[in-house]
């Protein structure tokens, strides 16, 4: 007696960090994040499923390492220079509407801002913010 498994569709998702090796990883770090013209994030899916997914994310605001009362806001998210507004904290990015069949890669610029009136006054140091990335089917 045997039995066979399948598992009929493959995800991966996450941030690119090597577009010619299409590497994706799941944790990504990018200096300068309090530039005026703020950082780029290359976003992936890759995946052979048909199904229709919806991309959203939390951003946390640029906190302080070792002093969490010291904040720097975050000014904007956008994807593809089309700004996202959050609702209840969390930003919809995308709805990803796989056209073909077959194993196929997607990718998105985002670009996160911070508030510069927040880093003209923000004390010295090193600051963090987290984007978290959720993806469900719809």
């Amino acid at each position: 007696m045997s039995i066979t498994t399948a598992v009929p569709e493959y995800l991966v998702h996450g941030f690119l960090i090597d577009s010619a090796a299409a590497t994706i990883v799941s944790e990504a770090s990018v200096d300068d994040a309090f530039s005026q013209d703020g950082v780029n994030l290359t976003y992936a899916i890759r995946t052979n499923t048909t199904s229709n997914l919806v991309v959203s994310a939390t951003l946390t605001p640029f906190i302080k390492l070792g002093d969490d009362t010291s904040t720097v806001g975050i000014a904007s998210l956008s994807v593809e220079s089309i700004e996202k507004v959050p609702v209840s904290g969390s930003y919809k990015l995308l709805d990803v509407l796989p056209s073909f069949q077959g194993m196929r890669m997607y990718s998105y610029t985002l670009r996160v801002k911070a508030n510069q009136a927040d880093v003209a006054s923000a004390t010295a140091g090193a600051y963090e913010s987290t984007l978290s990335i959720d993806i469900a089917s719809n």
